[in-house]
């Protein structure tokens, strides 16, 4: 089993473009309309800041091993965690396809949880570019990036809907 402390030892520092939309949003351009000009990478590194301007301790890209997978970003407070898939989709999915992609979190989120000592409970959430209309599908979250500090600063209002792990 791995320590916590472990994961984060090794964080490095946000991209530019990321810390860039960060100071545009404190602007007050909305979150969805500075995500939408930044990479796949950028947009992760984006919701990483997020993460942190909430209080949380932040990694990004935690690899999985056998089988093989992948957390966008894993955002971990003195009393619950989010996993967060990153979507950078431009358009809506609909209900059976975010069913899939939530599933699919929430797998890599219980192995995560298993690697790990000493983490908490852990919220599976999809963040995506567009609001998807669905706030929560099958037990994880669904939150559209200009939502997000909202849904942090609301996660215990929310546990109800989350299936934690």
């Amino acid at each position: 089993m791995m320590e916590v402390a472990e994961l984060f030892g090794s964080v490095g520092s946000a991209s530019e473009e990321a810390l860039a939309a960060l100071a545009l949003c404190r602007m007050g351009v909305s979150p969805e309309t500075v995500s939408k000009s930044l990479s796949w990478k950028d947009f992760e590194s984006f919701c990483s800041n997020i993460l942190r301007a909430k209080g949380y301790a932040v990694r990004e890209n935690i690899y999985l091993k056998k089988p093989r997978a992948q957390i966008d970003v894993l955002g971990v407070s003195s009393r619950i965690s989010v996993a967060v898939d990153c979507k950078h989709w431009a358009r809506s999915s609909g209900y059976s396809s975010l069913a899939r992609v939530v599933e699919a979190q929430k797998a890599r989120a219980r192995r995560l949880h298993d690697t790990l000592d000493a983490i908490g409970p852990i919220a599976s959430v999809i963040l995506t570019l567009v609001d998807q209309g669905a706030r929560f599908v099958d037990g994880g979250a669904i939150v559209p990036v200009f939502a997000l500090g909202d849904f942090l600063d609301n996660i215990d209002a929310h546990e109800a809907h989350l299936e934690m792990v």
